[in-house]
């Protein structure tokens, strides 16, 4: 039977096989995380790339690298979830103001109704 270590050096065994390819198709991860022009999710992306390479070029220094690598995403996740609360935070004192400019049209409404009701009711006492 195999150890997860010797799967792993068969896998990167395959993927070395595939020379500047798999190197390149590391890239692609990051291209897109770019478009979203999300920065903590392309700092991820980079991230993740660039332990995947060094798996690919230096197997033998596969876990300080990933050590290094799991401390690195810790903070980015910290910190997207900082910005996750600030954009929730703006969203909520949005929802909040929206709300209120609604209910002060609701009212100003209600008063309008009021006086037009008013304005007949009175029209119709003069009626003779």
């Amino acid at each position: 039977m195999m150890s997860i270590g010797e799967h792993l050096e068969d896998l990167a065994q395959f993927f070395q096989s595939f020379g500047a390819l798999s190197l390149g198709l590391l890239v692609v991860p990051i291209l897109i995380a770019g478009v979203t022009r999300n920065i903590v999710l392309t700092l991820a992306a980079i991230l993740l790339s660039f332990a995947s390479s060094m798996l690919f070029i230096a197997p033998a220094s596969a876990i300080s690298g990933l050590a290094v690598a799991t401390g690195v995403a810790s903070y980015l996740a910290a910190l997207e979830s900082v910005v996750a609360r600030r954009r929730t935070k703006a969203l909520n004192n949005e929802i909040a103001e929206l709300t209120m400019r609604v209910n002060r049209l609701e009212s100003a409404e209600q008063r309008r109704l009021a006086l037009e009701v008013k304005g007949r009711s009175a029209e119709k006492q003069t009626w003779p």
